[in-house]
């Protein structure tokens, strides 16, 4: 097992934009292209990462609203590529097509259909559809916890199998490589923190735990099942007497359900005082996600993220 992360190790929302400044400053500065980015969320998004020189944009969409949203969030149109599309549909493959081009370095949603944006980055033509499942990883910075926590899937996979945990797993670790985690440790969420026969998910756990100690799931450890709570408390291990290497010290934590992953991200967002970035993990580019709900720092937070794991996946 490797001694030492082959990329600088990021403990807080801070060091992956300062990673992220640091990225663009060593060459071209990264673009992202943004489909249907009429959207106020995305531009006061896409304008401030701009002015941080964390990336720049190629917009897609209504040109003279997407202008308008710039202005608004005080940056300059003139320093964004700004295409002109008719409709939701030709943003999507516009993005797609020039993101597949090389001519941007990730995606970010803008105001249309998650779907719809993924039917056209899936589509063979444009070379971003990669074997396995897409998957959200969300990345939280808590006061209380001394490193980043990666929980998935609170975005994408409603109710995840076994070999969609395999995926989630696997998508999660690359997001946490990227952020210098050489091993990361994975805690797979249930009700308790042993083997019961009444829960199905219990054996899941195990069997996934069982899988990376075979290396059929790479460059992790896994263990569970075990609750939240067992999973970041030491203490908490401690009390339940578990003998574990992943046990109050996780990296990632793998929920049951997007319910359970969402209002988990969510509760430590606005009860725990975290800071959050979110990424889509599983295509050939990573697609950054912002919502109206999500504050400006949370907003630059998930360009940022993406940025650094647009980088690590050319890299690597």
């Amino acid at each position: 097992m490797p001694s030492k992360a082959s990329y600088p190790l990021l403990t807080n929302m801070d060091d992956i934009i300062r990673r992220a400044r640091e990225i663009s400053s060593e060459g071209m500065p990264h673009k992202v292209a943004v489909a249907a980015a009429h959207d106020d969320a995305a531009i006061e998004a896409v304008v401030r990462s701009h002015s941080e020189g964390i990336a720049t944009g190629v917009l897609f969409g209504d040109a003279s609203k997407i202008g308008s949203l710039i202005e608004l969030h005080g940056g300059k149109p003139s320093d964004f590529k700004i295409v002109e599309t008719e409709n939701d549909e030709e943003s999507a493959e516009m993005t797609a097509r020039t993101v597949g081009a090389g001519e941007a370095h990730f995606i970010m949603k803008g105001i249309l259909p998650t779907s719809k944006l993924l039917k056209s980055i899936l589509k063979q033509e444009y070379g971003l559809r990669r074997r396995g499942l897409l998957s959200h990883t969300a990345v939280l910075s808590t006061p209380k916890y001394p490193k980043l926590l990666g929980v998935t899937d609170g975005g994408m996979v409603i109710k995840p199998t076994f070999s969609h945990k395999v995926e989630m797993i696997r998508n999660s670790v690359l997001v946490l490589r990227a952020l210098g985690v050489e091993v990361p440790r994975v805690a797979v969420l249930s009700t308790v923190d042993y083997i019961v026969e009444e829960f199905k998910d219990t054996f899941e756990a195990a069997a996934l735990s069982k899988m990376a100690q075979r290396d059929q799931i790479k460059h992790c450890i896994i263990d569970g099942p075990m609750g939240f709570d067992t999973a970041i408390r030491p203490e908490a291990a401690e009390y339940q007497k578990l003998k574990s290497d992943v046990a109050g010290q996780a990296d990632i934590v793998v929920a049951g359900s997007i319910e359970e992953a969402n209002v988990l991200a969510k509760s430590l967002i606005l009860f725990g005082g975290a800071t959050f970035a979110g990424v889509i993990v599983g295509a050939g580019v990573p697609i950054s996600l912002v919502s109206r709900a999500d504050n400006a720092f949370n907003k630059l937070s998930s360009i940022a993220l993406a940025v650094v794991l647009a980088h690590f996946l050319k890299e690597r």
